[in-house]
Parts: structure tokens; sequence; C-alpha cells
């Protein structure tokens, strides 16, 4: 049993030391394209922000400040991004409202989650074009600011994701199914988003929000992204007490930090 124990040390101490530096490796900002929205790579600094810049910045300081982990290029970075925030209370406001309205009106609402590149916020932000809804589908209009560039819906406005509601089907032979349709899925891959549909149809599964207004209810969130997997019941409308409310900054933080580099230089 003795001859057994410096093996084992020997094997715990190479083990904390690789937590160690991975612990360490992940303090740092981490960076995304204003045109693409792709990870550019990350910084020198000692937090674990998000930031969004130009790649002309970046490949600025790559070429001229001795790389985005020097002192000098961590700093350059700094002076010309800007963190990324999420507004989250604005977005369970907007979506709430986006699942009420449905609801009430039987037609199809939808609501924008974009990052503006020119502040750094995430917000949301709604589509008020009412010819455009319809008790089945609607239509998100964008554009393109350049080479792969990420969807557009206003001047600095990258679109992250659009959620919308699925008002109750209204023919006898037909009912509600809980899930994305397919044309969400084909619209998430085409414009390289995630895609939220709410079920904003009376269900004995809507439990009332002691959160929102008007008496709204908790109505159930599904998604798609743009690989075009699907998840059902990821969360709800704020719901009951503020209980399984599905968290978009926590996931669009994760989304915008996932590894879609773009080729630098």
């Amino acid at each position: 049993m003795k001859s057994k124990l410096p093996s084992m040390h020997k094997k715990i101490v190479p083990l904390f030391v690789s937590l160690f530096c991975f612990q360490a490796f992940c303090f740092a900002d981490y960076y995304i394209d204003r045109v693409t929205g792709r990870g550019l790579g990350l910084d020198g600094s000692e937090t674990n922000k998000l930031r969004v810049i130009d790649i002309r910045e970046w490949n600025y300081v790559i070429e001229e400040k001795g790389g985005t982990k020097s002192k000098p290029g961590t700093r350059e970075l700094h002076r010309n991004s800007y963190v990324i925030t999420f507004n989250e209370n604005q977005i369970q406001k907007e979506v709430q409202r986006i699942a009420d309205d449905t609801m009430e009106e039987g037609l199809e609402n939808q609501v924008f989650i974009v990052l503006n590149v020119n502040s750094g916020e995430v917000f949301a932000i709604r589509d008020w074009i009412p010819e455009f809804r319809t008790k089945k589908e609607i239509v998100i209009n964008t554009y393109g600011v350049g080479s792969n560039s990420a969807p557009r819906v206003g001047e600095g406005l990258m679109l992250l994701g659009q959620l919308h509601g699925h008002p109750k089907e209204m023919a006898e032979d037909l009912r509600n199914i809980r899930t994305v349709s397919e044309f969400d899925i084909e619209v998430a891959k085409e414009l390289g988003i995630t895609i939220f549909a709410v079920d904003a149809f009376n269900s004995y599964e809507i439990f009332v929000s002691g959160k929102s207004v008007k008496n709204s209810r908790a109505l159930h969130i599904h998604s798609v992204e743009e690989n075009g997997v699907t998840k059902n019941f990821i969360g709800q409308t704020f719901g009951k007490n503020g209980l399984n409310t599905f968290d978009f900054s926590t996931y669009f933080d994760s989304i915008l930090r996932t590894d879609k580099s773009v080729e630098i230089l």
C-alpha cells in the first residue's frame, strides 16, 4: 500500500496545475467582429468581458502593438471596442408583450433581439409592420453590410435572434403542436440566428405570472438554432414568481462566445 502513495501524488500535482492554468486562461476579454458577429479571440486582460470591435482595429493590434495579449495591445483593444451588456429586464418585458398580443389578436407578433454594435447593448426591438402578421407566419426583413455580414434590422443593429408567438389554431380539424415550425427551422438556418417560438394559446399548462403586467401568463418557449437543432420547453415567459423564466442574457452570452472564428489577416 505504501508503495502506491508516491505515484498517487505524482498524478494529483499535474492535475492541480492543469486546473489552475485552465482557470487562469478563462480570465480574458473575448472579442467578436462588428460585421460578422464571429469570434476574433482573447486579449491579455484579467477580466471576462465580452466585447465587439472592428476587425481592422483587431488586425492593427496584431501588426503594430505586439499582439492582442500584450499590454499595449490590450489597452488599444479596450480603447476601440465596446463591452457587450444585456438589458434582460427590457427583453423580458418585450417578450411578454409579444406573447400577450399574439394570444389576444390571434396573429403572430414578433420581436427582434439585437446587438447594437455602436454601443454594445443587447436589447429587444419590436417589429411594428402589421401587414406582415398572419395566423401562420411572419416576415423578417434584414439586410447585410458587407462580406459574410450578420443580418441587420436597423442601423448598427445586428440580429441575434427572433421571437414570435404561435396563436391558437381555430380550425376544428387542426391542433397546436408545442414546438417550432418547419418554417422556423428554415429561417434560422438561412439567417444564421436563433428563432424562438412561444405557445401563445390557452392551455392547462399556462400559469398566472406574478411579475408580468395586465395579468399576463407565463407561456412555454421553444427554440431552433442556426444549425437546425430544435429544443422544446427551454423555459417560459417571466414564469410564475420568476421560476423557470428563460434567461436570454445567459443564452446569448454563450452563443456569442462560441468559437465561430473569422479569418484573421
